[in-house]
């Protein structure tokens, strides 16, 4: 007998027809027919039906397959065939049930699209049933494949991979957007971006990237924000700008290439088609700032020199361009880091650009050549209105007193990229327990332990005493 460890295996490994194997995974439906029942047995790589024969099993154990309830966990021995429908099932030879699911969950997670916002509720309010979901489930395994993508990049590419803190005494912009917290006594928040870091980092291996978690104090109702989200960031020394874009262009490519690769089922669950030739860093097209505020002006954009572009701009650019991706260079430094390095023929704007994807889902990626220049450095802090809190960043300061060559950096969400390629209705879906502002991290929203009115569940409340 063979095991199988995932079910996509018996679909794309040659196999012999009425041999056995041995196969787990959770029960997404039952089919009863007299003496015949039909099981759907899924995991995150597919589904198989198994056929449960009276005659096949002993008789106590077929009452039991019989009766057995979705989202249960069997292990299952039998012999695969080709059924009628010319496709593979198993003819289960025996079957143990590893676990029971008892809990009267409704709907099933195997019964709903979960990335539909009308089950949104459900979903996210009790996350850790509905990640058995496949479409959630593919959404997650899409994500995780991408990242892998990336960190294949930057290593074939000679970057070492750093591991900045989560806690930190700086923020990149208003404190009011961080995340505060108390750790021994000391007031601190936790990270929104690692590049006072990975600078330093930077100046030890030369190239350094990181994907590690951020943080951000995120009050809007955006459907493109999380208040806890993957950042991937890369820094290196002797760069350009145009190094930048072309690093960044290169790296979100071949992440999403190595994604395409390896997600063949899952992206045929959302129905897409990927542009990989549109995504390569050749045909990204390039404006700067200002003449994308005079473009959107002429369509009615009421937005502000000096303020971000909305997404309302960013559609129309899409528009403009052919819906490419696009690079915006130089935009006003009022509404970039304080790290960024000013353009030299105008003070006013960054040496900055933001890869805006024509797929709805803003910028991927954002690059910025960095200060060099200590006494630049603190009067950007104080048109910041950081002075008072120098102390803060005076270590980071002073690197520009101790050999701190030019360098730049890249920063990228994947989620948010995922987001956009995918067209899902909110970035909630990229995350397994998403923080955004309408969700409370405390996941049990019912008021009584028992919601269901279970008796099993109800059972053990009652034996421990715990209402």
């Amino acid at each position: 007998m063979r095991g199988i460890e995932f079910i996509k295996e018996l679909y794309k490994t040659p196999l012999n027809e009425n041999e056995e194997y041995s196969i787990a995974g959770r029960v997404a439906s039952v089919r009863r027919h007299g003496k015949i029942t039909f099981l759907d047995i899924i995991d995150h790589t597919g589904k198989i039906q198994v056929v449960v024969d009276r005659k096949s099993l002993r008789e106590n154990i077929f009452d039991e397959i019989k009766n057995i309830s979705v989202g249960s966990y069997v292990s299952i021995n039998g012999f695969y065939r080709i059924n009628h429908r010319n496709q593979p099932e198993i003819a289960a030879d025996s079957i143990e049930v590893l676990a029971k699911a008892t809990l009267p969950l409704s709907p099933s997670p195997w019964k709903i699209d979960a990335t539909d916002p009308k089950h949104g509720h459900q979903v996210f309010g009790l996350p850790s049933f509905y990640l058995a979901n496949p479409k959630r489930a593919a959404v997650l395994k899409i994500k995780t494949d991408f990242i892998q993508g990336l960190h294949q990049y930057f290593q074939k590419h000679n970057f070492t991979l750093v591991e900045p803190p989560i806690l930190t005494e700086k923020t990149l912009y208003s404190d009011d957007n961080a995340v505060q917290a108390k750790v021994h006594g000391e007031n601190v928040f936790l990270t929104q971006c690692a590049t006072f870091e990975l600078e330093p980092l930077a100046m030890v291996y030369k190239k350094v990237y990181t994907i590690s978690p951020a943080f951000r104090n995120e009050k809007g109702g955006s459907k493109r924000h999380l208040a806890e989200y993957t950042h991937a960031k890369a820094e290196a020394i002797k760069v350009t700008l145009d190094d930048l874009m072309l690093l960044a262009g290169e790296s979100i490519y071949e992440g999403v290439k190595y994604m395409v690769d390896t997600n063949e089922s899952e992206l045929r669950l959302f129905e897409v088609d990927i542009d990989l030739e549109s995504l390569h860093p050749n045909n990204h097209v390039r404006m700067t700032y200002d003449e994308a505020l005079e473009i959107v002006s002429k369509k009615g954009s009421n937005t502000e020199w000096g303020s971000g572009l909305t997404r309302c701009d960013e559609i129309i650019l899409s528009d403009y361009v052919g819906n490419k991706y696009l690079w915006v260079m130089f935009p006003p430094f009022e509404s970039e880091g304080f790290p960024y390095k000013r353009h030299p023929k105008n003070r006013k704007l960054s040496v900055v650009a933001d890869l805006i994807a024509p797929h709805g889902s803003g910028e991927m990626v954002g690059v910025a050549e960095k200060i060099t220049d200590p006494e630049e450095l603190i009067q950007n802090l104080i048109e910041k209105g950081k002075k008072k809190e120098i102390k803060r960043y005076w270590e980071y300061i002073l690197l520009r007193l101790y050999g701190m060559p030019p360098h730049g950096g890249l920063g990228a969400a994947p989620e948010r990229i995922i987001y956009g390629l995918l067209g899902l209705d909110h970035i909630r879906l990229t995350k397994p327990y998403p923080r955004y502002p309408d969700r409370k991290i405390a996941t049990w929203w019912y008021d009584d332990l028992n919601p269901w009115n279970d008796n099993e569940l109800e059972r053990i409340i009652d034996k421990y005493d715990l209402r």
